[in-house]
């Protein structure tokens, strides 16, 4: 099992640019340093002014030369605000420059304001997302390539450099609702998981992606997981050292559509169901949990949410490497 930290991936708005981009890399380094596997971007436009985040791509990019040889991973890419020619070319200049260690999380999206401030309908977002895969794949794998979608076309055309991953990088499709899942069989090297999804939504949706995957005649390869993670060697303290910070974000979440379930409910209650936090025992038989039921290859966490003090999601990262890792890995 691999295990990768988000780098942030929103930050407070009134957070110095400068100061957020330094800590994105510190939060990299200790990764690297306590021995996680890779690390993730996640992207929103126009998040402004109460949060900030970072262009996923060029992020990626200058962590790929700070910290060479981990995997590089987008969770989520809205694919259907961009057409597949430009990300066809970044991505495969992405996975160059990290050695053919780039993962490609996407999704549909789901915010108004991006959707409306790019011109494209959400009503697209899904045949967009569909077919935009469809033409990554054709780009970075053909020369003279020619593709004759509803939406997009080319003909005859080559990109380079290809990526250094024969076919192109690992596609995971982030997904809340039955309907996505559906799709992430049908379209995607694997389901990407939400740190927002209750375990009783995981649950269903598994059901779901599996009996898709079996109608389909696909393999199933497990299904990689992002979870909200806090660890400190005090259990009460861990919870209060990231309550606050969480809650915050879990409304703006509510605030912004989030899809799938509720999200503007009482820590306990979110606690339950989504958040590895404790004592390093007690995470360890935590991730181990969701390892059997969902047999999950690649587990990745949230270690920081807007307000909380950076120094204390560094800290769960440098701890979660020491004590934890260990322990699942033996």
């Amino acid at each position: 099992m691999r295990f990768g930290v988000f780098l942030g991936p929103i930050f407070p708005g009134d957070m110095a640019p400068e100061t957020a981009f330094g800590f994105a890399l510190d939060t990299a380094r200790a990764a690297r340093d306590s021995g996680f596997d890779g690390v993730f971007v996640g992207q929103h436009y126009l998040v402004g002014p109460s949060h900030q985040m970072f262009s996923p791509l060029l992020l990626l990019a200058r962590v790929a030369g700070e910290c060479p040889g981990l995997d590089l991973g987008t969770a989520i890419f809205v694919l259907p605000l961009h057409h597949p020619i430009e990300i066809a070319e970044a991505t495969s200049t992405l996975d160059v420059i990290c050695g053919g260690k780039l993962i490609l999380g996407l999704g549909a999206g789901y915010r108004q304001i991006e959707f409306d401030s790019f011109g494209v309908p959400p009503v697209m977002r899904s045949k967009r997302l569909t077919e935009g895969i469809q033409a990554l794949r054709v780009l970075w794998s053909e020369d003279n390539a020619t593709f004759d979608g509803q939406l997009f076309q080319f003909t005859g055309v080559s990109i380079r450099p290809k990526p250094l991953q024969r076919g192109g990088p690992p596609i995971w499709i982030g997904a809340d609702t039955k309907r996505g899942v559906v799709r992430a069989a049908a379209i995607g090297d694997a389901w990407l998981a939400s740190g927002r999804q209750s375990k009783g939504l995981l649950r269903t949706l598994y059901t779901t992606y599996r009996g898709k995957l079996d109608e389909l005649g696909r393999p199933f390869d497990g299904v990689p997981m992002f979870r909200e993670m806090h660890v400190a060697m005090d259990s009460q303290r861990a919870e209060l050292e990231m309550k606050e910070a969480f809650e915050r974000m879990y409304a703006s979440y509510a605030r912004w559509g989030q899809p799938g379930e509720r999200y503007d409910q009482d820590f306990e209650v979110l606690r339950r169901e989504r958040i590895v936090v404790g004592n390093p025992d007690e995470c360890a038989e935590e991730v181990r949990r969701y390892t059997e039921e969902f047999e999950v290859p690649f587990m990745f966490f949230r270690t920081y949410w807007p307000g909380m003090e950076p120094e204390q999601a560094l800290d769960a990262i440098r701890l979660f490497g020491r004590e934890v890792i260990p322990q699942l890995r033996q």
